[in-house]
């Protein structure tokens, strides 16, 4: 897809959503780096009524959504997600922050489970919840086992490798998500049903055990968040947005051989910035 025309498709959403529109799309993950560009973008932009981000993530760091929320926040009165495909663990807690979420019929949430660097394998980013369920798993063994001696004998020397203070900070990890996702859920999205809080925050913390697990739009709305699904033009115009990032990173990794960092923010229609 042409650059115009990524650029004519975003200005046919503003005129349906009557917003302004950003784009992030990305395939690394989420973290402060956004913040500098997504500013400048800003303002450019200038205070405007409502801000739409199309977003596109698997996930990242546990503080940069609420960074990116409150950012965002200061330069509109209206902030809503559009999420075409993927919005994932801490994609999805900026989700929270957004006063609706616009999906379709392949649009995913998920978990929220922020990455932390392996302990050992530094380049290698795990979800902070598998580390919980490991030592979960290892204490069950010991409590369970016919033999505990012997079963303690087998996974000391496991237990003997983490470090206590890299398991604290895996526990911070865990209630930091915990605690942006009430916040957010309580000054935004669910602002007008606080009642939810408690049961949607513990949900989207503890209640699902795979990473990637799929929220559609259905169990989205279930779950109490406020989704508006997409379809007709407006989905039309959405998906087809989508697809010309997608082809656009898959060009650019052709490029540079797979050494470009993928992650690149767009507004319309005055320019398109890459970092």
């Amino acid at each position: 897809m042409k650059p115009e025309e990524r650029v004519n498709l975003i200005e046919r959403l503003e005129q349906l959503r009557n917003s302004k529109v950003l784009v992030y799309f990305s395939y690394t993950p989420l973290d402060d780096t956004i913040l500098v560009p997504l500013y400048k973008q800003l303002k450019d932009i200038g205070h405007t009524k409502k801000i739409d981000l199309i977003l596109h993530s698997y996930g990242g760091a546990v503080d940069t959504p609420y960074k990116v929320v409150t950012l965002i926040r200061e330069f509109c009165e209206e902030f809503s997600v559009i999420v075409p495909f993927v919005a994932k663990s801490a994609a999805s807690m900026l989700v929270l922050g957004a006063d609706e979420v616009v999906m379709g019929p392949i649009s995913e949430l998920g978990p929220i489970d922020p990455l932390v660097k392996h302990p050992v394998y530094k380049d290698i980013l795990v979800p902070v919840q598998a580390v919980w369920h490991c030592l979960d798993y290892l204490q069950r063994s010991i409590i369970n086992s016919s033999d505990p001696e012997i079963t303690s004998f087998m996974v000391t020397p496991l237990l003997d490798k983490l470090d206590p203070w890299l398991i604290g900070d895996y526990e911070k990890t865990i209630k930091a998500s915990q605690q942006y996702a009430e916040t957010l859920l309580t000054r935004y999205m669910l602002k007008d049903d606080l009642g939810r809080v408690p049961n949607v925050t513990r949900t989207l913390t503890e209640g699902y055990f795979s990473h990637g697990y799929p929220i559609g739009w259905r169990e989205a709305k279930d779950l109490g968040l406020k989704v508006t699904e997409a379809h007709g033009e407006l989905w039309d115009v959405i998906w087809k947005l989508y697809l010309g990032y997608e082809d656009l990173f898959k060009e650019k990794e052709k490029e540079t051989e797979a050494t470009y960092k993928a992650s690149e923010v767009y507004r319309c229609p005055h320019k398109e910035t890459c970092f």
